[in-house]
């Protein structure tokens, strides 16, 4: 049985995934960017912040790029077991339960963000999980 469904849907999500991860490297990148402190700072035209308010919303912003690094990895490690699992229809259970957890992963620990590859994973595990090999009629 073809599994190109699962495994397109799993490459999908794997591509999304390293998107992520590069999108939360650059936002961790940011910490450090003279540029994006002035920007920050040029927010806060009228005075209403402190330094202190302005440290907090960059320590945010850096959290939140590296809970999208973490998930992301996460993803991508789980996803690219499960494709090579699923890749010549030799292990679909095993792969539709990595896919499911990686997409319950992703979806959990980058708290929405990282919706779409999540759901990917889940269509993918799902069919992974339900479609039975064709028995033969001959028989």
């Amino acid at each position: 049985m073809k599994r190109t469904g699962e495994i397109a849907l799993g490459v999908i999500g794997i591509i999304l995934s390293a998107l992520m991860l590069v999108f939360g490297i650059f936002i961790i990148s940011l910490r450090g960017n003279d540029k994006f402190q002035q920007s920050l700072q040029q927010i806060n035209t009228d005075n209403a912040l402190s330094a202190s308010d302005i440290d907090k919303m960059n320590h945010f912003i850096t959290s939140g790029g590296w809970v999208l690094t973490i998930a992301s990895i996460v993803g991508l490690v789980l996803g690219l077991i499960a494709v090579f699992c699923i890749k010549g229809n030799n292990k679909p259970k095993t792969a539709g339960v990595l896919f499911i957890a990686g997409g319950v992963l992703i979806g959990v620990i980058s708290t929405g963000v990282g919706l779409v590859p999540a759901v990917l994973y889940l269509i993918a595990g799902i069919m992974s999980l339900i479609r039975k090999p064709k028995i033969d009629a001959a028989m």
